[in-house]
């Protein structure tokens, strides 16, 4: 590993800076007991190897890491020729290939083999128990986060899904899955991941069900405007469960998909007339307007059947329109979600093309998503629009919408 992509995990550990201190205690002394463990190990077949030397206990020794500093009992012998061959020089408290070492057990970038050819060339042995009480720990960091609860009203909620390959450790086969994720602005304006889901297989509206029922059952209750893509069943699936939430679909994914169903020269068009509407457009009944106008009654007889779906889909296509317009910008589309994936998506690429189980996938996109919450900050527009929107949520729900 070399130190450019050393700097990248290192700046994707957020999840160890951002555990309370009781956590992060109990993960560096998870650390130092690995370290402990292994070091014995080398001292005992250091000792078959020179059977007149003998142990003589251990001496104090810290080493500083991101994980803060690591307080070791370092195993000795009499005669003092026995140097473990994990600690970095005699007088050096800091040592890359040390902590290169340490993060291949924290974020499990690497596999249980990688780490133990890592070990080797160090001239160490390997505890598995160690290392699985570590990821373990992890992991169970993961549910929390899955498990915690969610506010109780929310502005707006992106979905989307995330298609990739994962090791099935049942039958030793690499599977479809998908990362089901959702995002949101809460009503302080601060955006902020919910959670994400994965299951092995095709994306589909019974997990969908899943997803939403798990979101209500966190304290998910009301939201004025969901965002997602297009997928077949998902505008049934959030009225079944919020019936009086607006509903936006990705504009970004229609600007790219009339082209799979128009002409070049009909498609850039009808991309101009959306630039239009989502720029030049000022209520949501003028954007309407346009679409009906110039888009559905003059292609009609030339794509009836391109048309008939825009026209049954077309309200869910401007809803952003009947918000402010200083903020129509980051509601019109899937963007902030999609973002999100494009991290899990450089995660896959470093582990191969694929995931080496469900579980190795969660713990890579939790600690990589946990990092978000740092860079995801109150927006400022939304927050300056909290009135108008406020107010969007006394009308819309003063009249039973509570789930």
């Amino acid at each position: 590993m070399n130190k450019e992509m050393l700097k990248e995990i290192m700046n994707n550990m957020d999840v160890v800076k951002e555990l309370d201190e009781y956590g992060k205690n109990k993960l560096v002394n998870l650390m130092e007991r690995l370290l402990i463990e292994i070091m014995g190990k080398e001292r005992y077949k250091y000792l078959l190897e020179n059977l007149t030397d003998k142990g003589n206990g251990s001496y104090k020794r810290s080493l500083n890491t991101s994980l803060g500093k690591l307080n070791l009992e370092v195993p000795r012998t009499r005669s003092g020729e026995f140097r473990s061959n994990l600690l970095p020089p005699k007088y050096q408290r800091y040592d890359e290939s040390f902590e290169d070492l340490i993060f291949s057990f924290l974020i499990n970038g690497d596999s249980k083999q990688e780490i133990i050819y890592k070990m080797k060339l160090r001239g160490l042995d390997f505890s598995e128990k160690v290392y699985d009480e570590i990821f373990e720990y992890i992991k169970n960091q993961f549910l929390e986060f899955k498990s915690k609860e969610l506010q109780k009203d929310y502005y707006f909620i992106y979905i989307d899904a995330y298609h990739c390959m994962v090791k099935d450790l049942k039958d030793k086969r690499v599977k479809k899955a998908v990362v089901y994720t959702v995002a949101g602005i809460d009503t302080n304006a601060k955006k902020s991941l919910l959670g994400y889901y994965s299951f092995f297989g095709n994306e589909n509206k019974s997990t969908w069900m899943e997803v939403f029922q798990d979101l209500i059952n966190r304290g998910l209750k009301r939201v004025l405007m969901f965002i997602c893509d297009d997928f077949n069943g998902i505008t049934d699936v959030i009225k079944s469960f919020f019936p009086y939430s607006d509903i936006q679909k990705c504009t970004v994914h229609l600007s790219r998909n009339i082209y799979k169903h128009m002409k070049k020269e009909d498609a850039s068009y009808v991309n101009k007339k959306l630039r239009e509407i989502k720029y030049s457009c000022d209520t949501y009944e003028k954007g309407l307007s346009i679409f009906n106008e110039n888009i559905i009654e003059k292609f009609k007889n030339q794509y009836p059947t391109y048309t008939k779906y825009l026209n049954s889909k077309k309200e869910e296509f401007l809803s952003f329109l009947k918000y402010p317009e200083a903020i129509r910008k980051f509601i019109n589309s899937t963007n902030t979600v999609e973002s999100v994936h494009s991290l899990f998506e450089k995660q896959r690429l470093k582990k191969g093309g694929f995931f080496q189980s469900m579980d190795i996938l969660n713990v890579a996109l939790f600690i990589v998503t946990d990092k978000l919450h740092k860079t995801w900050k109150i927006n400022p527009l939304i927050k300056s629009k909290r009135y108008e929107l406020n107010q969007m949520f006394v009308s819309k729900f003063e009249f039973g919408g509570d789930i």
